[in-house]
């Protein structure tokens, strides 16, 4: 009798093993999402974890686990491990037809696209004498924006050199900015004359325009890290005050434009188009120190040999470029290449190190001005 019974039971216990295995995963979802598609580095997300069971039979212990970039910190760190990664994984018991959703807060510390493609999902039969799992894809996206510095004494400086340019241009005539009809004088050049007023009038009348209005600025980004030593918090503070400026200045209501020696070779050109803002910061974040860089002094001869040639900067925009390995090869190609246009160059450098910069010699001159930023050390 007894022998009948155990034989009873391992036969339940494999038929229910084999069951199990077979419809443990069907019908079993999980979907990870991020509150928001993108923030700015410093600042805090959610994201959403679900796991929906659809099917009658309950799974009694299921592991959740998924990884992303260690740069993505969960403020709860429970059943979390970092190493190369940020690792999670949760337990849960899950009935029959039910859903549970979690909300887990996460710190974003550095800018990045960050991807969450697949969960692993993990279950034990009964006395955990087997383990099953199948990885789900899922999808979960989040851009980290470089962060917010301060650039007030920049802005400083580029409205001075914005409002000089924009003093010249009062020297110039817009050709499609009409103000009024006047009486010829000598100094009037004879395009100017407008014939169909002078018909009316019996003498020789003129049109008269406004100057250009707009205001531009060309923002050139070096994010070079090359040599034994690296200094990758420089390189994220000269991309963090590129991303500033350009939203300062936008919200100004200035042409922006930029390009970088990263990988990616596309060109902005200054328009006044704010959604070019979304494309500057996703670029940004992207951008990986690893892919590295083209030599900032090439980089410049290129653009201003071969792209500005073809499509030449208007005198009125303000060239700003942006570099931690200004030196005196560097800087005589800015200065070769801008002529006599309005330049600001900001160096990054450490605290501390303002005044004993190595490359101290290289002073402001003429049309071109040259601004120290002290960064924190890492």
């Amino acid at each position: 009798m007894i022998i009948v019974l155990l034989l009873g039971m391992l036969f339940v216990s494999v038929l229910w093993e084999g069951y199990f295995r077979y419809w443990w995963s069907k019908e079993i979802a999980v979907r990870l999402w991020f509150e928001t598609d993108a923030v700015y580095a410093g600042q805090e997300t959610k994201l959403y974890e679900v796991i929906e069971n659809t099917k009658a039979m309950p799974v009694p212990v299921l592991e959740v686990g998924f990884h992303m970039r260690k740069e993505l910190v969960f403020v709860d760190v429970d059943n979390t491990n970092v190493s190369d990664f940020c690792y999670k994984r949760d337990v849960f018991s899950v009935l029959g037809r039910q859903k549970i959703t979690r909300m887990l807060p996460v710190r974003c510390t550095k800018r990045g696209k960050y991807v969450v493609s697949e969960a692993d999902l993990m279950t034990h039969t009964l006395l955990y004498r087997k383990r099953y799992s199948k990885g789900i894809a899922t999808e979960a996206v989040l851009y980290v924006y470089p962060k917010m510095t301060d650039v007030s004494e920049i802005m400083t400086v580029c409205e001075s050199l914005l409002g000089t340019l924009e003093c010249a241009k009062r020297l110039y005539e817009d050709p499609f900015a009409f103000r009024s009809i006047r009486d010829y004088t000598m100094e009037d050049p004879m395009r100017s004359i407008n014939w169909k007023a002078s018909a009316r009038t019996g003498s020789l009348m003129v049109n008269t325009f406004d100057s250009v209005r707009s205001q531009k600025a060309m923002i050139f980004l070096d994010v070079e890290d090359r040599g034994i030593l690296r200094y990758e918090d420089l390189v994220e503070e000269s991309i963090a005050l590129a991303a500033t400026l350009m939203r300062r200045l936008l919200r100004q209501g200035t042409d922006v434009g930029f390009v970088y020696n990263g990988n990616d070779r596309q060109i902005f050109l200054p328009e006044h188009n704010k959604g070019n803002l979304i494309a500057f910061e996703r670029m940004l974040a992207q951008y990986d120190q690893e892919d590295g860089a083209a030599p900032y002094e090439q980089f410049i001869r290129r653009l201003f040999e071969d792209v500005f040639v073809k499509r030449p900067l208007t005198a009125d925009t303000l060239c700003l470029f942006i570099t931690k390995n200004l030196n005196e090869a560097i800087y005589e190609q800015i200065r070769t290449s801008v002529g006599e246009q309005q330049t600001l160059i900001v160096v990054p450098v450490y605290r501390g190190e303002k005044e004993a910069w190595k490359n101290a010699s290289i002073k402001s001159r003429d049309n071109i001005q040259i601004m120290i930023k002290e960064v924190e050390r890492g």
